[in-house]
């Protein structure tokens, strides 16, 4: 098994140690445009798989050709949310970004499923499908997953207890929570959860500069389903081909994610309510793709 990682930064590191940790990797391949970080993060990942005892071989470097023969690439280059900023404030520079990488990418390794973790997440997985013209089931965004994890956070914060919880829509400020299939024990005020989930983000970035932690892990357990075919359910960036009546965008939906990436787009009976909120979403994001020119 191997995995590639373009961007070496603090959430490209921390997913690559998450993955160490916790995958038999064979070999691994960091990429970022300063060359002697990804060399340096790759030499230390080898320390530290020495550590627990397994030696995979870990290379790091700017050449994009390091990466052939990754079964899933994750992605996470890009300009970085700083306070203040929202995430689709970051659409145009790492629109930029993306493009290159999805170019280089197709050069170097066409065959790798593609995990895109750079922000704003929704707009940047599209344009990753789009630049890259792979199946839609081989591109996907780490976004739901992340929000998903924040929410049962605060859900047992506030005295509850999730069962079956999960965050739809946009990686940003109109992600909402179907409330018609949750399955929370406990007396919890849902809307008091969900609102601070959308916050909390900026909050962590407030008060240490980054997130990363939480993505990282988010990341090891989506390459996860896919180098182990687990199939599981994951809150999931796809994009939208007349799912949920919604066409021409990427943005978090329940998905099986496997050996092929996205197996399966899970369509729940959702209420009209619910489907309004996910198709106000999906404008939000197609005006921002509108506004890229895609």
């Amino acid at each position: 098994m191997k995995i590639g990682f373009v961007g070496a930064g603090r959430v490209g590191s921390a997913s690559a140690f998450t993955c160490i940790q916790h995958l038999n990797v064979e070999e691994m391949a960091l990429v970022d445009i300063v060359e002697d970080l990804a060399i340096g993060e790759a030499m230390d990942l080898a320390h530290a798989a020495s550590a627990l005892e397994k030696y995979p071989k870990i290379v790091g470097g700017s050449d994009f050709g390091l990466l052939k023969g990754s079964e899933i690439i994750v992605v996470t280059a890009g300009i970085a949310r700083k306070p203040g900023m929202s995430r689709l404030d970051l659409a145009t520079k790492n629109a930029g970004i993306i493009k290159d990488v999805a170019k280089k990418i197709m050069q170097n390794s066409p065959e790798s499923k593609i995990l895109v973790v750079t922000n704003p997440l929704d707009v940047m997985t599209y344009v990753m499908w789009k630049e890259t013209g792979k199946p839609r089931n081989e591109v996907f965004g780490m976004g739901s997953l992340l929000d998903t994890v924040r929410l049962k956070e605060r859900i047992v914060a506030l005295g509850g207890k999730p069962k079956k919880v999960f965050m739809m829509g946009e990686h940003g400020d109109t992600m909402f929570l179907p409330k018609s299939v949750v399955e929370v024990e406990g007396s919890v005020d849902l809307d008091r959860a969900v609102e601070d989930t959308r916050s909390i983000a900026a909050e962590v970035i407030r008060r240490k500069g980054a997130t990363f932690y939480g993505p990282a892990v988010c990341v090891y357990r989506m390459v996860r389903a896919v180098v182990e075919d687990t199939r599981e359910e994951i809150p999931t960036s796809v994009v939208l081909q007349g799912e949920f009546g919604i066409d021409g965008v990427a943005l978090g939906v329940p998905a099986i994610l496997g050996k092929n990436g996205v197996e399966e787009i899970v369509e729940y009976e959702f209420t009209d309510e619910e489907l309004e909120y996910l198709r106000r979403s999906a404008e939000v994001l197609k005006e921002r793709l509108g506004e890229l020119g895609y």
